[in-house]
């Protein structure tokens, strides 16, 4: 009988909660659409009213001086002459802020917010600043105000008044699995939309759910989920020992950069001298050479770069050609074991110098000589995170200094000539893109699947999330939304 009792207990417990899950996939797939469906509208009096994005009908009477759209989780910010406003996607006021300006983030289904005001603040008497030619006595300070939060529970993650010319603070939220969060240097976990601290003092989140702390100069990675590291005790280094036939190769210049980065590329753990490598520290380095021929020893011992590629056995080993018409790295590769291979078969690992711009692959290995005409020079080269292949490539022809192609690695094929002085992938899937045609001119919008303008209509700036910027007859700027895919415009003529 006991046991009966228990399996109905169970079951009604299953189905409470099968129903529990299907109201809140209601209610979400109810917030998707009715994001998707508002969006703001330029009225003639330079106003902003939310309106169905397909009928142009408004969905409430409220007027806004600014008007941003909903964000996945549903807010919104908004601007009257008095105060900027986080609203919900029913036009709810959720946030008033008075003295300053809020931006929005939202990451891993919440939404965070911050508040800045800039003030002058009134200083002690040693902290005043004397002018020594007579001038006057500047008694007063320009200070920040900031307040991070969380708008669904009104969390309060940060509140300070610092100095202008002292720290800053971002919404760079970085999502760790589903149930973490990453920001300022602090591991938090979600619990019903709460945030618990469960790690501080981080220096950076690797993958597989692991980051790296310092503690007096030793570095230690851990995986969330543990209390003891995975490894500890290490130190940065830019040396690198490998034996070869009996000899030991004295790598003295490994990855040196000209500002220190705030975790070495290089880690050494100082009980076994292992070499852990960035950007993931995700195996040991070979302490020796089991296969490799004379050329490819002799390039080990010139090496000056390091990197680990990540999601595969290989360690990536660069040597800086000084000779090249572009400086540029010749590559080699070596595995777990020690084995030294000329190439490998890795397409989504990529290097980028500290602007951006692609070190490896390097431009033969994406963009090959047949399809480079005599007359061009091909410059710095920029991958699209999260397109499919599609490369930025900055060119020098006969005619035009300074223009831009899209290249397509894995078409082997050019999307765009180069040939416009800058182009903006607004959306990398349906190969929308913002081109400037001539230098200092207006953004136009091309469909690069039907090989068409979108439009004749040119804009000051466009944006993936179909902002424009349009400059007025006065040459002031008015900004506006457009859909980016017909160039339909969300204002009143």
């Amino acid at each position: 009988m006991k046991n009966i009792v228990l399996s109905m207990l169970s079951l009604i417990a299953t189905m409470t909660g099968c129903a529990q899950e299907k109201r809140e996939n209601k209610l979400m797939n109810s917030l998707v659409r009715k994001v998707d469906n508002s969006i703001p509208f330029l009225t003639k009096d330079n106003e902003y009213i939310y309106v169905d994005r397909t009928t142009l009908e408004p969905i409430d009477g409220r007027k806004y001086k600014r008007a941003s759209l909903y964000t996945s989780t549903g807010y919104a910010l908004v601007d009257t002459e008095e105060e900027s406003i986080v609203i919900d996607i029913n036009g709810k006021e959720v946030i008033k802020f008075r003295e300053g300006e809020i931006s929005l983030s939202p990451v891993n289904g919440l939404t965070f917010y911050k508040k800045h005001r800039e003030y002058e603040k009134k200083m002690p008497l040693w902290k005043w600043e004397w002018n020594i030619l007579g001038g006057a006595i500047k008694k007063e300070q320009t200070y920040h105000s900031i307040e991070v939060g969380v708008v669904e529970t009104k969390q309060i993650l940060l509140q300070k008044e610092i100095p202008w010319l002292e720290e800053s603070y971002y919404l760079d939220m970085m999502e760790v699995g589903d149930e973490y969060v990453f920001w300022n240097e602090t591991l938090y976990e979600i619990k019903n939309k709460h945030l618990k601290k469960k790690e501080s003092n981080i220096l950076t989140v690797l993958e597989g759910n692991r980051f790296i702390k310092e503690t007096r100069g030793n570095f230690s990675i851990y995986a969330i989920n543990q209390n003891k590291a995975l490894h500890k005790g290490l130190q940065g280094t830019e040396t690198l020992s490998i034996l070869v036939e009996c000899q030991l190769i004295n790598l003295t210049e490994i990855n040196k950069e000209r500002y220190i980065p705030e975790v070495p590329k290089l880690l050494m753990d100082n009980d076994t001298k292992a070499i852990y490598a960035f950007p993931q520290y995700d195996k040991v380095f070979p302490k020796e050479i089991k296969k490799a021929t004379a050329t490819q020893i002799e390039f080990i011992k010139q090496t000056s770069l390091v990197y680990s590629i990540t999601n595969s056995p290989y360690f990536l080993l660069g040597v800086f050609n000084y000779d090249h018409d572009i400086w540029a790295y010749s590559w080699l590769y070596i595995d777990i074991d020690g084995n030294v291979v000329d190439t490998v078969d890795i397409d989504h690992f990529k290097v980028r110098d500290q602007i951006g711009y692609m070190v490896w692959p390097n431009r033969e290995m994406i963009l090959p000589d047949q399809f480079i005409k005599n007359d061009w020079k091909v410059g710095k080269m920029m991958y699209y995170s999260g397109s499919k292949e599609l490369y930025e490539v900055r060119v020098n022809t006969k005619e035009k200094q300074g223009v831009y192609g899209i290249w397509n690695s894995k078409e082997q094929q050019w999307d765009i000539t180069p040939q416009y002085y800058s182009i903006r992938i607004l959306d990398s899937e349906r190969e929308i893109y913002a081109f400037q045609k001539e230098e200092d001119s207006s953004f136009i919008l091309y469909d690069n699947k039907k090989k068409q303008e979108i439009e004749t209509k040119s804009y000051n700036s466009i944006y993936s999330n179909g902002m424009v910027e349009e400059r007025t007859e006065d040459g002031g700027f008015v900004n506006y939304y457009i859909d980016i895919y017909t160039g339909k415009e969300y204002r009143e003529e």
